[in-house]
């Protein structure tokens, strides 16, 4: 059998079998199929002589698979089930329609997840979201494992392999806040020395000792006077509405927060270089119609 030649193999012929094997039965077969019963009994013979075995014997209420019959159902019912999958029509994806998605975050995405879980609700009730928090390494595998549909991610500057597709969807700047009756907010710090020496508040999603915005303070000579660290971007304004501690945070996420009005921006002695925000996909996916329409919504709640 390892030397048979598939390109004698008609698959109308497999149809016919597959037919035969639920019906048990030759001239129910020919009904269900719309032919007669002699072209049903054509094809079993033409089946019959290529593959070698008689695939049904006779029985006093129609027809039963011979051993040989068996093993070959095993197979060609999933290789008729794939070739149907594989050939169907695409049907476009409804938002009305009940469908789960998995999103990835890492670091600094928050802002975003609450703009998109805001559009899904009003457009797109029945679409449950689950959230992922994942490291930047873990991204890529768990793309690839399809554990996740998409993520958004800040990730090291590092060509990305081609079933990857990344596209840019948000640019983090940051600003640094403090309640409104800070004394920082009456007279913010001019230099680097006087801003390092507040009360820092630090956002650490995975509990490593420094943060990226630790690094991006580094960068214009700034190591801050942290005092307390956290793991969630969304908790910072609230506590630091309540204390004297200020936080550098993304200014998407104090956008959330600037309506309450006891929240204020203080001026940095220096800028903090502005970082982006990708929105992975896997390339092979992208085009089926569910990622298609989960990309422009992830896309539109970055841009937003």
């Amino acid at each position: 059998m390892n030397n048979f030649d598939i390109r004698r193999i008609d698959l109308n012929l497999l149809v016919v079998f597959e037919v035969l094997m639920k019906e048990r039965h030759v001239g129910r077969a020919a009904d269900r199929l719309n032919l007669s019963q002699s072209a049903v009994s054509h094809a079993l013979g033409r089946l019959r002589e290529q593959v070698g075995d008689p695939l049904f014997v006779r029985h006093p209420r129609g027809i039963e698979p011979t051993p040989r019959g068996l093993v070959l159902w095993e197979g060609v019912s999933d290789v008729l089930e794939r070739a149907r999958t594989v050939l169907a029509p695409e049907q476009p994806f409804s938002p009305r329609r009940a469908r789960r998605f998995t999103i990835g975050q890492t670091d600094g995405a928050a802002a975003i997840l609450v703009r998109l879980i805001e559009q899904l609700r009003s457009d797109a009730p029945n679409v449950e979201l689950y959230v992922r928090r994942m490291g930047a390494a873990e991204v890529i595998p768990a793309i690839d494992r399809q554990d996740v549909d998409a993520a958004f991610a800040v990730m090291p500057p590092a060509r990305m392999p081609p079933r990857i597709a990344q596209l840019p969807a948000h640019k983090l700047n940051y600003v640094c806040i403090a309640r409104n009756n800070h004394p920082a907010v009456r007279r913010p710090p001019k230099t680097p020395e006087k801003f390092a020496a507040l009360n820092h508040l630090a956002i650490s999603p995975y509990g490593a000792p420094t943060s990226r915005v630790d690094q991006l303070l580094a960068d214009v000579g700034i190591r801050r006077n942290t005092v307390l660290t956290i793991p969630h971007f969304l908790a910072a304004p609230l506590i630091v509405a309540k204390t004297d501690l200020v936080a550098v945070i993304d200014e998407s996420t104090y956008s959330l927060f600037s309506g309450y009005g006891n929240l204020r921006t203080i001026k940095m002695p220096a800028a903090l270089e502005s970082i982006t925000i990708d929105l992975l996909m896997s390339s092979a996916r992208m085009q089926e119609p569910a990622m298609a329409w989960l990309r422009g919504q992830c896309l539109a709640a970055a841009q937003s």
